[in-house]
C-alpha cells in the first residue's frame, strides 16, 4: 500500500517541487520504503511506498512513453488479478519492465481510457496524468476500501489519499459550516458518501471515477449494487460461495515479504486464517484483548462471549504462531489522539484506537496482515438484519440515538427538526439507488434495503477505520471478503436464505457462510453468534474519559462548545452514563465512546483550526 498526493494549477505554473513534497511528507506513514515527485508546467504529482511486491523495481510515480505520449500514475492499493490482466496486454503487443501491478493499471489505462476500471478486480485508488492533453483520470476501487479525497477551488484542485495533505496546500479553508456539523453530531463516526466533516473537502465515491481535463471535473459512477435476478437454490448458493471466498483470500495471499491474519475467534477471521494456513508455512495470526478483560468482562446482548476463548480453540486446531496483543486503558485513552489525526476526523473513539495500537504492534513483524472485515454487511451478520424493531426502524438502524445527538447538539446554532431532517433525508438519498424484483415481497423489500444500507454507510465508516489506523502504522490490510464478486453474487440471494432457523426456531445471521465452511473449522466456531469489536470493560478508561471531558467542559475557549450542549453533556457525566437511554453507534459505541468522541471532537477543532462558520 502507498499514499499519493496533487495539485494542478489554472494559471501559475509551479515553479520548484517545495508544496508536493511538503504535501507527500504528510503521507510518509502509509508509504516509508520510498517517496518521489514529479512535477510538468501545472501540475505536481507526489507519491509514498510500501514496497509489497517487485521491492526493487516498482517506484513510483511510474512515468511511460508510449506512442508520443507521456502516462505518470500513482497509485495505493493491491491488484489481485494482476497475472490474469498482464497476460492479457501482452497479447496484445504491451511489454512490461516490472512485475508489480502499477504497471498493470497503467496500460490497462492506456488501453481502454476510463473503461479500464471494468478490468481491475482489487482495492485501489490511483491518479493518471496524460501530458498530451494536460489530464488526470482518478479512480476509486468499487467498494471504497482505498481512500482518495479531492478539493476544487481556488483556481486548483488538489486530491490526495489522506485529507492531511490536502490540508498541506495553502489555498486549501478549514471551515466546518452547518452542514458539516450535522454531519458530525447527527450522522458520526459515518458520513455521507463523497462527503467530509471539512467544507469544500469530498471523498471521490466507491465505484466511482473522475476526469479532469481544460480545468473542468467531471465525476461518473461505473459500479454499484445492483438488483439482479438469482435462481441459484441453497445447494447452489453455498458452493458458490465457498469457491468464491476462497479464490478471494487465495488472491490476498500473494505477496512479496510476509504475511498474516488477524484472529478473533469469529467466523469470518477463522475461514480467513483457515485458509492461509493452508497456503502459508508456519502461519502467524494475531488476535487483540484487553488489561483485565478475563475479570471486568460483562456478557450483553451483542457480546456473549469473549474472543480469547474461541481463539484458542482455533489456534490449537491449525497449530498457527500466535500472538496476542494486551491493550491498557492508559494506552487506549492516549490514542484516542493520535487515532483521530490517522483518520483527520472523529472517528469511532476507542474503536479506533485498540486497532491502532493493535496495527502497531502487528506492524512490527508484518508489513502485511488479512482481516475478516466486510463479511457481516452482505451476508447478514448484524442485528439489524433479523430483530424485528430494527429492521423496520425508518432511519440508519446502528444509530437510534436521535434524541441523544438532538441533545448534544447546541440547539442555539441548529434547530432539532433541521437536523433530523438532515439525518432523514441522508438515508433516504442513499435508499433511491436501490431497486427489487418484480413480485418482491415487503420483507424482501426492507432487507435489501438494509442490506445496501449497511454497505454503503456502515462498512465504510469501518473500512476507512482500518485503513487510517493501519497505514498510519505502515501496515497494508487485506480484506478478502471485499471482493466485489462476493458482494454481487450475495446481494441477490433471497434475504430468507441468507439466515437460517436453528433448533430454537430462532434465526442464524450469516447462515449461508456458516454452511459452506462448516466442515473446515471447529463447531464451536462455526456457530459462535456474531460478536463485534472487542470493547474494554475497564473502569479506569471510563474514569479516563469522564475526567478529560470534564476538563474541556470547564474550558470555556475550546471551540467545541459552539456546537455541543455542554450542559446536556454534564448532566449526562454526572449520572455516569444511567440517563443514557440509547446508544451512539450501535453495539460499537455505547457512553464510554460516546464521551470519547466528543473529546476527539474537540481535539479535531483545536488541532486542525478549524473555524466554524454557522
Amino acid at each position: 500500500m502507498c499514499g499519493f498526493c496533487g495539485y494542478v494549477n489554472k494559471d501559475d505554473e509551479i515553479q520548484n517541487a517545495t508544496l508536493i513534497e511538503s504535501m507527500n511528507l504528510k503521507l510518509r506513514k502509509r508509504g516509508p520504503n520510498d517517496y518521489n515527485t514529479y512535477i510538468d508546467k501545472k501540475v505536481a504529482l507526489g507519491h509514498c511506498r510500501l514496497s509489497i511486491i517487485d521491492i526493487k523495481n516498482g517506484a513510483q510515480p511510474m512515468i511511460k512513453d508510449f506512442n508520443n505520449n507521456e502516462y505518470v500514475i500513482v497509485y495505493n492499493g493491491e491488484l489481485y488479478n494482476t497475472k490474469e490482466l498482464k497476460d492479457h496486454l501482452i497479447s496484445k503487443g504491451y511489454k512490461f519492465k516490472t512485475t508489480c501491478d502499477t504497471e498493470v493499471i497503467l496500460n490497462t489505462y492506456i488501453e481502454y481510457g476510463k473503461n479500464c476500471v471494468e478490468y481491475f478486480n482489487g482495492i485501489f485508488a490511483f491518479a493518471i496524468y496524460t501530458k498530451k492533453n494536460c489530464s488526470l483520470f482518478l479512480a476509486r476501487d468499487r467498494l471504497g476500501i482505498k481512500p482518495l479525497f479531492y478539493y476544487y477551488g481556488n483556481n486548483t484542485f488538489i486530491f490526495a489519499s489522506e485529507i492531511k495533505a490536502i490540508l498541506e496546500h495553502p489555498d486549501v479553508p478549514r471551515i466546518l459550516d452547518k452542514y458539516g456539523v450535522m454531519e458530525l453530531v447527527g450522522l458520526g463516526p459515518a458520513h455521507s458518501p463523497g462527503k467530509t466533516y471539512f467544507k469544500d473537502i469530498f471523498e471521490l465515491k466507491a465505484g466511482f471515477y473522475a476526469s479532469f481535463e481544460n480545468f473542468s471535473l467531471s465525476i461518473n459512477k461505473y459500479w454499484d449494487l445492483e438488483t439482479k435476478e438469482c435462481f441459484d437454490d441453497e445447494k447452489k448458493a453455498i458452493s458458490t460461495i465457498h469457491e468464491l471466498v476462497t479464490d478471494s483470500t487465495k488472491k490476498q495471499l500473494i505477496s512479496d515479504v510476509g504475511i498474516c491474519t488477524m484472529l478473533s475467534g469469529g467466523l469470518d477471521s477463522s475461514i480467513l486464517t483457515k485458509i492461509a494456513n493452508n497456503n502459508v508455512k508456519n502461519l502467524t495470526t494475531f488476535s487483540i484483548n484487553y488489561n483485565n478483560n478475563e475479570k471486568d468482562f460483562k456478557a450483553n446482548d451483542y457480546q456473549m462471549t469473549k474472543d480469547s476463548d474461541f481463539v484458542k480453540i482455533m489456534c490449537n486446531a491449525l497449530q498457527t504462531n500466535h500472538k496476542e496483543v494486551i491493550v491498557d486503558s492508559t494506552s487506549l485513552f492516549d490514542y484516542l489522539h493520535l487515532s483521530m489525526i490517522s483518520r483527520d476526523m472523529p472517528g469511532m473513539a476507542d474503536i479506533d484506537s485498540s486497532m491502532y495500537i493493535f496495527c502497531k504492534e502487528i506492524a512490527k513483524d508484518f508489513k502485511v496482515c488479512l482481516s475478516g472485515e466486510c463479511s457481516d454487511e452482505i451476508f447478514g451478520g448484524y442485528p439489524w438484519f433479523y430483530k424485528e424493531h430494527l429492521i423496520n426502524h425508518d432511519g440508519f438502524p446502528w444509530a437510534l440515538s436521535e434524541n441523544l445527538r438532538k441533545n448534544i447538539l447546541n440547539s442555539d446554532i441548529i434547530d432539532d427538526n433541521e437536523l433530523l431532517e438532515y439525518i432523514n433525508e441522508a438515508r433516504k438519498s442513499t435508499l433511491k439507488h436501490v431497486s427489487f424484483i418484480d413480485g418482491s415481497d415487503d420483507y424482501e423489500k426492507r432487507f435489501k434495503s438494509i442490506n445496501y444500507l449497511t454497505v454503503k454507510w456502515f462498512m465504510s465508516t469501518l473500512v476507512e477505520r482500518t485503513d487510517r489506523t493501519s497505514m498510519a502504522n505502515s501496515l497494508e490490510v487485506r480484506v478478502p471478503f471485499a471482493d466485489h464478486r462476493i458482494f454481487e453474487y450475495v446481494y441477490n440471494l433471497p434475504a430468507r436464505m441468507k439466515l437460517g432457523i436453528n433448533n430454537s426456531n430462532s434465526l442464524v445471521e450469516k447462515y449461508l457462510l456458516r454452511k459452506a465452511f462448516e466442515d473446515e473449522l471447529p463447531k464451536e466456531v462455526v456457530y459462535r453468534k456474531k460478536s463485534p469489536f472487542p470493547k474494554t470493560y475497564d473502569p479506569i478508561y471510563l474514569s479516563l474519559v469522564e475526567k478529560r471531558l470534564l476538563d474541556i467542559l470547564s474550558n470555556k475557549k475550546l471551540k467545541v462548545h459552539k456546537i455541543i450542549n455542554s450542559k446536556f453533556m454534564l448532566e449526562l457525566i454526572n449520572s455516569h452514563g444511567n440517563s443514557l437511554k440509547e446508544n451512539w453507534f450501535g453495539q460499537l459505541m455505547t457512553y464510554p465512546q460516546t464521551l470519547a468522541y466528543i473529546i476527539q471532537i474537540s481535539d479535531w477543532l483545536e488541532e486542525y483550526k478549524i473555524e466554524i462558520a454557522i
